[in-house]
């Protein structure tokens, strides 16, 4: 059975329009900031050019007056739009699409006006539109792919195209002299073709903001699968479980697994909690458990159940390990030796615990309804552990382990010893335990 996220479809949406559009809001700044970049590059080189070749050309040629003032106030402009996005990105809950084709009209009809306005300088008007100026529509469609909207890259390719070719035909009609060997002076095809390739231009850019927004969205999708995975297992994995989990995509098949289980309990828990206040309760839950988790992480295990009195731990599953029962017992002693260090420095009330452990096959996987599930662990090793447990009330110890945990641990405690064959409470057969503490 595949690992499903309760709800994913309504949640995901929402979390990906939500994070799709600060995304959105930065990649507008971006573009903002970058053609801000661009405009003021082109004023600086502008003016350093043409003042190494003759300053008093820049200061009385109209030409360069009108190509220096438009440079000078798109600078402007793109960078108050890059002022408001970073100060206002919190004021504007969605950025409007309507406002990305509005702008990108405004830039490509300024760079239009622009252009008619310097070909009056021009004894032919129709070359302008062969001049160097021109490329800067060329610079709106590729930075349209900033804007994560094929639409709207389209748009922009499609309105300068457009506004490129009626501006060529209006110069080309307007022209009185021609040149006769001239065929851009008299010929409307070469800007036919340009205004065709600007169109292009466009779709190309839409096609590659379409993979960008597709790439954001799979980053987006796979940051919701972590987050569904941390909210599913909580604190009870370890930082290694959890990378390996993701590593497989969240997805987690109902399957046999070899586990350890402990079951842990804090021996009398209910005497405390019968003379203690709530908070008083929760803050020594709190305390004891916390000792308890960051053990079982190191161990590389995972809290299934949080008991109130104590806790199931498995070992094995989701993510297998080569011995289960090693790190079972290691981590058992452990949390032996923590919380007595916790009771000698006052860390916590006098606790006393009880475990046992168990080793076997385990069906694990996900059991719940659309809305809620839960990863469980289910087998005779689950009840056989929580049935050592119980025993060590009277047996008096604190740690006890069936024979096949002993079979396959490298080495047991220096203290432990045997103590014989059990019959356990709803088990047919007797089973050989070990005390370990």
């Amino acid at each position: 059975m595949k690992f499903r996220f309760p709800g994913r479809n309504i949640q995901l949406e929402t979390f990906f329009e939500r994070e799709f559009e600060k995304e959105n809001f930065r990649r507008e700044r971006q573009r903002a900031g970058l053609l801000a970049f661009i405009f003021a590059l082109g004023v600086g080189g502008l003016v350093l050019f043409f003042n190494l070749l003759d300053h008093t050309i820049f200061f009385y040629n109209s030409f360069y007056q009108t190509l220096l003032t438009y440079l000078i106030l798109m600078s402007l402009y793109e960078a108050l739009i890059w002022f408001f996005f970073k100060k206002g990105m919190i004021l504007i809950p969605k950025f409007p699409i309507f406002a990305k084709f509005g702008n990108s009209t405004f830039e490509l009809t300024c760079l239009t006006g622009t252009l008619y306005w310097i070909s009056k300088e021009f004894q032919q008007p129709i070359l302008v539109m062969i001049s160097p100026p021109t490329f800067i529509y060329f610079f709106f469609i590729i930075l349209s792919t900033l804007r994560l909207n094929f639409s709207v890259s389209l748009w922009t390719g499609t309105m300068a195209g457009l506004q490129f070719l009626a501006l060529s035909y209006f110069l080309i009609e307007k022209q009185a002299v021609y040149s006769e060997n001239d065929v851009y002076a008299k010929s409307i095809l070469p800007y036919i073709a340009k205004s065709f390739i600007l169109i292009l231009s466009g779709i190309a850019a839409g096609y590659v903001a379409q993979q960008i927004k597709r790439s954001i969205q799979l980053s987006i999708e796979n940051t919701e699968k972590q987050n569904q995975i941390l909210r599913l297992f909580g604190q009870q994995v370890s930082p290694e479980i959890v990378q390996v989990m993701l590593a497989q995509s969240g997805t987690l098949e109902s399957r046999h697994m070899k586990v350890a289980v402990i079951f842990v309990d804090i021996r009398d828990f209910t005497k405390y909690a019968d003379k203690h206040s709530a908070e008083e309760v929760v803050e020594y839950q709190n305390a004891f458990f916390g000792i308890v988790v960051g053990i079982v992480n190191k161990h590389k295990g995972v809290i299934n159940q949080f008991l109130g009195d104590g806790c199931m731990i498995t070992f094995g599953a989701p993510v297998s390990l080569e011995n289960p029962a090693e790190n079972a017992v290691k981590a058992a002693i452990d949390i032996l030796d923590e919380i007595r260090n916790a009771n000698e420095n006052g860390l916590i009330p006098n606790t006393i615990v009880n475990m046992g452990i168990q080793v076997g096959d385990a069906v694990t996987g996900n059991i719940g309804s659309e809305t809620r599930q839960q990863y469980n662990i289910t087998g005779n090793v689950v009840i056989q552990a929580a049935r050592i447990e119980q025993l060590n009330k009277e047996y008096h110890s604190h740690i006890l382990v069936s024979q096949q945990v002993v079979d396959e641990i490298t080495a047991i405690p220096i203290e432990s010893k045997l103590v014989g064959y059990v019959h356990l409470k709803g088990i047919e057969e007797e089973i050989s335990l070990w005390q370990l503490a």
